[in-house]
């Protein structure tokens, strides 16, 4: 008797086994090949987590301090904080036209500058004459600035940020700074111009406390600092040309912007960037998007159609709307923590710069070794999305703390000039004769590390510069390398930083008519 066993099935067993048709085979090369090269990526994902650990662990074993709450600046008492009473009058400022903004210190030869105060009318290229907008600009602002200026007088100045929120932080208060930096030397100029010497010393001394104050640790509120400094550095150039000064005043003036401490802040917003740095990193590793936030993935801005709309009218556009989160989940999988890694030791080699340069006293030798770093480093890789967004602008940054921490000693320096002169009725023969009775010592360049360079001219004028970007010591020569602009500070131009003398009543005149020249132009001609 048959089994019950179907016969269909008996019959299915005897058949030969086909092969795998070669499509087949060479599909499952591809996922097996697929599989491993996914394998071998986690694997390296893994490797450079743990080389990322490791070096973290270095670094803090060294003394240093990766986190955000280790840079976080402590709370003053309200008494002795001038953030809350400065801010809530500088929200009041009211912002002058900058085509109305009296250009201070303005360069109109090399090493010449026009003394703004002085002059009785005050043109531009568009305007015969505009003291009258910025006297009453001026004028309105009177109760603010004295606020402020009596807020300023406390010894510090923090505000109540929250960095924990990263790159996240909103910082409104710093472009009030800044515009109170700019109101103060506005302010100071006008006075001058008007006789008012003690609201002018006010106003000026005012602005040089912000650059005192603000010593948030992050690299936009010092490059604001910076700026209000330039702001108040050429406030002061054109008061040292007013003989109203007692030496108590200048004393007090050349005190203000030796207590700068431009270093320090350098090295603070250094470090907080580093740590900021590491926050966003780990804020992109949970949510991608912040990549495209940040600009990192080259997506395009914009309403767009829906992909499948693309897909079939236009299928270059589709595929460019995929590569964005494809290279936001690349990195989030793969090359993430490789990428911190290269940051963290570029954040390295940045901060130690600033250290190095703090402890020669000089910045050429640090710049060179950091230069010489990086260059050895390269650029990263594709891969490493963050870094090439957060690491390219560190190295140009240090030349601006650099340069303003230059100018500070030009500044301090030439007001011991002006009271060595006030003293003993002319400037001296060497910066050596102002030590001890106005400078302690002879400052030195902070671009090369040797003493200021000074030259008494046979006029009884005097020539005081800095080697500058070069580090070339050109003997005081003021050529304009570059280049020429409106900026006031195009001093910083010129082949040595030199302290510029004012200008003749000739030279401001030539000017003056040059202004006349372009005003014409600019007057539509009556019809025939």
């Amino acid at each position: 008797m048959f089994s019950s066993f179907p016969l269909c099935a008996l019959c299915a067993l005897s058949r030969p086994i086909l092969p795998v048709k070669r499509p087949v085979k060479i599909g499952l090369w591809l996922l097996g090949f697929a599989v491993l090269g996914l394998l071998g990526l986690w694997l390296e994902h893994e490797r450079a987590k743990a080389r990322l650990a490791a070096f973290k662990a270095d670094l803090i074993a060294k003394g240093e301090k990766l986190a955000i709450a280790d840079h976080v600046p402590k709370f003053p008492p309200a008494f002795s904080n001038a953030a809350p009473d400065f801010l809530a009058a500088a929200n009041r400022l009211t912002e002058l036209k900058a085509e109305f903004q009296p250009l201070r210190m303005r360069m109109i030869a090399p090493g010449k500058a026009r003394v703004t105060w002085q002059q009785a009318e005050l043109p531009t290229e568009k305007d015969m004459d505009i003291w009258p907008i910025v006297t009453a600009h001026v004028e309105d602002s009177r109760h603010l600035l004295t606020e402020m200026a009596i807020a300023l007088e406390r010894p510090e100045m923090v505000f109540n940020l929250d960095y924990a929120k990263g790159f996240s932080l909103l910082l409104p208060h710093l472009a009030k700074v800044r515009q109170a930096a700019n109101n103060f030397g506005m302010a100071a100029i006008v006075d001058l111009h008007l006789g008012q010497t003690n609201s002018a010393f006010t106003n000026l001394l005012a602005g040089v406390r912000i650059a005192q104050r603000l010593q948030e640790p992050l690299m936009i509120s010092q490059l604001v600092r910076v700026a209000g400094g330039q702001l108040s550095v050429a406030a002061t150039w054109e008061a040292l040309h007013a003989s109203a000064w007692s030496d108590g005043q200048l004393a007090q003036l050349q005190n203000g912007w030796q207590i700068v401490q431009m270093m320090d802040g350098w090295i603070a917003e250094a470090n907080m960037e580093r740590a900021l740095g590491q926050w966003g990193f780990a804020e992109a590793r949970g949510r991608p998007a912040m990549l495209d936030e940040l600009g990192g993935l080259g997506s395009s801005s914009g309403p767009t159609p829906g992909f499948l709309e693309l897909l079939v009218n236009d299928p270059l556009k589709a595929a460019g709307m995929v590569v964005p989160p494809a290279r936001a989940l690349s990195w989030q999988l793969w090359f993430s923590y490789a990428d911190e890694r290269w940051a963290l030791e570029n954040y390295q080699v940045w901060i130690d710069a600033a250290r190095r340069a703090r402890a020669a006293d000089a910045f050429e030798s640090a710049q060179a070794r950091m230069a010489a770093e990086l260059n050895r480093r390269g650029d990263p890789a594709l891969t490493m999305l963050l870094s090439r967004m957060l690491l390219p602008a560190l190295g140009k940054v240090h030349a601006r703390f650099a340069t303003f921490e230059t100018v500070r000693r030009l500044t301090f320096t030439a007001i011991a000039l002006h009271r060595h002169r006030l003293k003993h009725g002319q400037f001296p023969a060497s910066l050596g004769a102002l030590v001890p009775e106005f400078l302690a010592e002879v400052p030195r360049d902070f671009m090369d590390g040797q003493p200021l360079r000074y030259k008494l001219q046979p006029d009884g004028q005097f020539l005081l510069w800095s080697v500058g970007e070069d580090f070339k010591d050109d003997g005081g020569d003021a050529t304009t390398v570059g280049a020429q602009s409106t900026n006031p500070f195009d001093w910083l131009r010129g082949r040595d930083w030199v302290w510029p003398q004012a200008a003749t009543e000739a030279e401001v005149a030539a000017h003056h008519a040059e202004l006349a020249a372009k005003r014409a132009l600019l007057t539509p001609k009556p019809s025939p």
